[in-house]
């Protein structure tokens, strides 16, 4: 069986509970515990065994294993591989991302001292782990990662970004591929939503959808007056000229540690995909001799 090569825009999923050997098993409030148990000079009975059970936590190895919700990930990508078949779509968040991205990047790119920065011409890589398409774009040792995103709640400004571990990983997945196959130097990237205004296309079905949700009929002319306001409200970039006020930066630290974690976790999901192939083919084996052996 040819070897399963994950896509860096989707392996974070089998990253899960990915932690570096140097990372801590205990928590923050655990460890501050423990160093208080430690300074003690004398301990009760319970208080030793508390502060025994945290040694041990703390020097328990990780071992590395593939969460449920990873087992899930690569389950879907076996079935996709199996029945050559993938959910392709498209839609007014992926138009506006491909139609804003090249003026996106120059504009972020300035924003954070390259003033050259521009779109990386696509170009499919790939190891014996990962495999990618292309970045975006990258500059001396960073790669970056740029989401234009719809409307301003896209920016998450105010919250957690439940998609951001997946992010992290692609961002070290390309950097993996980067230093490994363009003799890049990669060492920290950066996950960026950027807000952007939509083209005159997307703005006029964006109001078209608005128009009729307005209780009026779609083959109806839009009012100047409706299609001005709808276009007012899209208008970020006249609103808020500068980048810096319709972007949102999350830095991704891009190690050694974070290449090796990479190479132990994709292993274990490529020995997982291939297991599935067995269990595929006799799913059904004790049904159909069930079934034979009654006749």
């Amino acid at each position: 069986m040819k070897t399963k090569k994950f896509r860096c825009s989707s392996f974070g999923r089998l990253m899960t509970g990915a932690a570096l050997p140097t990372a801590s098993r205990l928590t923050e409030a655990q460890q501050k515990e423990l160093s208080t148990l430690l300074q003690k000079i004398v301990l009760t009975d319970k208080q030793a065994d508390r502060r025994d059970e945290l040694i041990a936590k703390r020097d328990t190895p990780i071992e590395p294993k593939l969460s449920e919700g990873a087992k899930t990930y690569i389950q879907e990508e076996f079935l996709k591989d199996r029945f050559d078949y993938g959910f392709r779509f498209t839609n007014r968040f992926i138009e506006k991302g491909k139609e804003v991205e090249e003026r996106s990047i120059r504009q972020v790119g300035a924003l954070l001292g390259y003033p050259f920065a521009t779109k990386a011409p696509e170009r499919y890589l790939e190891n014996d782990f990962l495999c990618s398409s292309g970045y975006d774009w990258k500059v001396n040792k960073f790669v970056f990662d740029q989401k234009n995103v719809w409307n301003p709640s896209g920016l998450k400004l105010f919250e957690n970004d439940k998609d951001l571990p997946i992010y992290e990983w692609q961002i070290r997945g390309y950097a993996m591929l980067i230093n490994e196959l363009e003799n890049g130097t990669i060492e920290a990237g950066a996950v960026i939503r950027s807000l952007m205004n939509p083209s005159a296309e997307l703005i006029l079905k964006q109001a078209r959808l608005l128009w009729v949700e307005a209780g009026n009929n779609y083959n109806e002319e839009i009012s100047e007056s409706f299609l001005l306001e709808v276009e007012n409200e899209f208008d970020f970039e006249r609103k808020f000229p500068n980048i810096a006020d319709r972007v949102k930066i999350h830095r991704v630290d891009c190690t050694q540690e974070h290449f090796e974690l990479i190479r132990i976790y994709v292993k274990l999901a490529q020995e997982y995909y291939n297991s599935l192939q067995s269990i595929c083919q006799n799913v059904n084996i004790d049904e159909i001799n069930f079934f034979k052996n009654a006749n």
